[in-house]
């Protein structure tokens, strides 16, 4: 698992030259920078519960000020400093009730909840069924797939889309209808994104991103999906839709 460093450091130079995502990547850093934070305080707390986040709301309404965001800002407004109302909506999150009521409560949830949930989950030893697409460690879908060297040759994980726990998953399967059919599950990539590509399903029209770090060893999968953005543009265009996006680009309003 990348350090928040990384994460950053990763950004920092991939918004260096004048792309398309210059500006996504900066909320990023902003956002990293803000749950790095969390995760330190966090360290030494061996049984943290949901409440241990709610003292941090001041430096998320900071965060959300600097951002600039009207949907957010209306959101956090709302929800004002009730710690019941921020309570139930951070345990909705975690629980994956589909009941939030907007994507700009959705992302407050994560910002809030993905330092706590890598904090906890890196405590745990987990082991997982090489087919099974849910997180070991929270039961959260995937957010990106990716691929490393191991012996000679590639191995698939699947990267959790709160946690970033990563583990092993079959290199033919999709991870959403279960798909084996080889081919039915065509790859796209582009010569502009080396280090990613689009993993697409057939049968039920959809796909995850992949980094591949065998082809850049720099990536950063959380990182570099953002950079590939118009991988995803085009994916969509072709057809496909990604059931677990990365939260920064879910629509805030």
């Amino acid at each position: 698992m990348s350090s928040w460093d990384q994460k950053i450091s990763r950004a920092q130079a991939l918004s260096k030259n004048e792309s398309p995502v210059r500006e996504v990547l900066g909320v990023f850093i902003k956002v990293a920078n803000f749950q790095k934070n969390i995760n330190q305080q966090l360290n030494g707390n061996e049984h943290p519960d949901i409440g241990s986040l709610l003292p941090f709301l001041p430096e998320l309404k900071t965060l959300v000020k600097d951002l600039g965001s009207v949907p957010l800002q209306a959101a956090i407004s709302s929800l004002s400093d009730d710690s019941e109302r921020w309570s139930t909506l951070l345990l909705q999150y975690w629980e994956q009730d589909s009941e939030i009521s907007s994507p700009a409560d959705a992302f407050l949830a994560y910002l809030l909840l993905q330092p706590y949930a890598q904090h906890v989950t890196g405590r745990m030893k987990v082991s997982s069924d090489s087919a099974s697409s849910q997180c070991p460690a929270c039961g959260n879908p995937p957010q990106l797939s990716t691929l490393r060297e191991f012996n000679n040759a590639a191995r698939r994980s699947l990267i959790c889309s709160l946690c970033s726990t990563e583990w092993e998953f079959r290199r033919v399967l999709c991870p959403y209808c279960g798909e084996k059919n080889k081919d039915k599950l065509p790859i796209f990539s582009a010569e502009d994104f080396v280090q990613a590509r689009v993993e697409a399903c057939d049968t039920c029209k959809s796909y995850i991103k992949c980094i591949d770090l065998t082809k850049d060893g720099r990536a950063i999968p959380q990182v570099d999906d953002l950079a590939t953005l118009a991988l995803d543009l085009w994916a969509q265009e072709q057809g496909y839709t990604r059931p677990q996006p990365n939260m920064f680009l879910l629509p805030s309003e």
